[in-house]
């Protein structure tokens, strides 16, 4: 891995030189959307809904989130 050191804040390019490693913080809104960000890219800042006819709609990856959430014993989405 190679730290970039952008922003103060380490992103690491793997070593095939097309991926990226940064930390992400992940959490549950008031309106039930799950939230994904990073302090090493502040432009990365998703919102994730369960619905797949919203926009910002992903169930897929809403679930695996949620389940992130609920095995570290955080606010989740109900099941």
């Amino acid at each position: 891995m190679v730290d970039s050191g952008v922003g103060g804040k380490a992103m690491q390019v793997g070593e095939d030189g097309r991926s990226v490693s940064l930390n992400v913080r992940v959490w549950l809104e008031s309106d039930g959307s799950i939230r994904l960000s990073s302090e090493a890219e502040p432009s990365l800042r998703v919102i994730i809904k369960n619905d797949p006819e919203r926009p910002l709609g992903h169930p897929a990856l809403f679930k695996r989130l949620a389940y992130v959430l609920r095995s570290m014993g955080v606010p989740s989405p109900k099941a």
